[in-house]
């Protein structure tokens, strides 16, 4: 299990999560992954303990509920901040660090989203 706590700003929006001032909230590993590292946030991951009873059951990692994917528009992809655009791509399995600008992040999302509706039709 995973947790983090946002330390600096009054909100931050990021995969799907809305993380408030000093709130902690529990979030998946990728989500941590995505955040650990990040000045703005206090990321930990929580051992359950020994004698939870959680613990004896197996670890099934694929049963988080599969959402819709939200297909986005060039303009919404134009209206996001950097880290809203890198959040989507993270989501589609991309690298955000490997995009130099604003143009070549949004022309990998569209890109990855036409494929994706494909490869599900």
């Amino acid at each position: 299990m995973y947790t983090t706590e946002l330390i600096k700003g009054k909100t931050y929006a990021v995969m799907g999560h809305v993380f408030l001032l000093n709130q902690v909230k529990e979030i998946e590993k990728r989500v941590f992954q995505y955040l650990d590292g990040n000045e703005f946030f206090a990321c930990k991951e929580v051992k359950a303990p020994a004698d939870d009873p959680k613990t004896d059951e197996p670890v099934k990692e694929e049963e988080e509920p599969v959402q819709e994917a939200k297909n986005y528009t060039e303009t919404e992809l134009k209206d996001m901040k950097k880290d809203g655009q890198e959040a989507v791509i993270v989501d589609l399995g991309g690298d955000p660090p490997e995009f130099k600008n604003e143009g070549e992040r949004i022309a990998f999302i569209l890109e990855n989203q036409e494929q994706q509706e494909k490869a599900g039709e």
